[in-house]
């Protein structure tokens, strides 16, 4: 069972991670704008696939793996970014081996401290979300009272 879980949270991070960075990478590209807080919001929608996709139970291990799944995503939505521009605004020759070379070679510059600190809150989400979820999936359901 526990096999089971973790296999179903690491199909729920890829998931998360690849829509994810794409709509990040969409909304920047159409805005000419990248906005941390949609790498924020990548980190919870890791939390929250891997733990709906481990059946709202949690543990270390899914935790890491939304952890994971956030940073992978806010990764593929910058590698999706720079591969746009770089191609001259197409996505022809997204992962041809050039692409992935000034990738690389820019990585450091793609980050600037305001992406560190979205991608801080990105990771702290995701950490968090899927214990949260499990607790409140735990939580007795009280019925409601008359008035």
């Amino acid at each position: 069972m526990e096999q089971n879980k973790i296999g179903m949270s690491v199909i729920g991070a890829l998931l998360a991670a690849i829509v994810g960075g794409a709509v990040w990478a969409l909304i920047a590209i159409t805005t000419e704008y990248e906005l941390g807080i949609i790498a924020w919001a990548i980190g919870g929608l890791a939390g929250y696939a891997v733990s709906y996709f481990a059946g709202k139970r949690t543990s270390v291990t899914i935790q890491l793996i939304a952890v994971i799944a956030s940073v992978l995503g806010i990764l593929l939505g910058k590698y999706f970014i720079v591969a746009y521009f770089y191609n001259y605004e197409s996505f022809n020759g997204m992962f041809s081996s050039e692409v992935f070379s000034f990738f690389k070679e820019t990585f450091v510059e793609l980050f600037e401290i305001m992406d560190l600190v979205f991608v801080a809150f990105a990771v702290v989400t995701a950490w968090q979300l899927p214990n949260k979820l499990a607790n409140k999936a735990e939580a007795p359901q009280q019925p409601l009272s008359p008035q």
